[in-house]
């Protein structure tokens, strides 16, 4: 069976999605690392959380949100708006585990967790924003030429 030509194949995101995901993973790891430099307490209600949770964390939400965008830029029409507002969502939602008192934490700590949350965000949402074409259509064929007016 033949692919169809009046349909093309959406540049995949995953590649660039995965070099925002490690760069995410560092930057939030640093910032952990300066935030327990500076005294902050990592402590919790179950124990401490270590370092090794922050990149551990940025790369598991960060491979959703790829897996996300790759089945957003199938079936939306518009593919970036679409991603945009869903990882605004998902972002926003990820902060109420953190400001929740279940785990007890430290009030600079919830800072720190809530501000790692929003820079990974910053970090990977752009970088994959810009792969999403803005309106994809319904997979009909447009001619790249202009028609000719017809003539009465």
């Amino acid at each position: 069976m033949e692919a169809t030509p009046d349909r093309e194949r959406p540049t995949p995101v995953w590649p660039r999605g995965l070099v925002a995901t490690a760069i995410a993973a560092v930057v939030t790891t640093l910032m952990a690392v300066i935030a327990k430099v500076a005294g902050v307490d990592f402590g919790s209600s179950v124990g401490d959380v270590p370092i090794s949770a922050f990149p551990m964390l940025t790369v598991y939400c960060s491979v959703i949100g790829i897996i996300i965008a790759e089945v957003i830029i199938r079936v939306a029409t518009m593919p970036r708006s679409t991603f945009q507002i869903t990882m605004i969502v998902l972002t926003g939602l990820s902060l109420v585990p953190d400001v929740l008192p279940f785990f007890e934490f430290d009030l600079t700590f919830v800072g720190v967790l809530c501000l790692t949350h929003l820079v990974a965000a910053s970090i990977v949402v752009p970088m994959i924003a810009v792969r999403l074409e803005e309106r994809r259509g319904l997979g009909l064929h447009v001619p790249t030429h202009r028609r000719q007016p017809t003539r009465r």
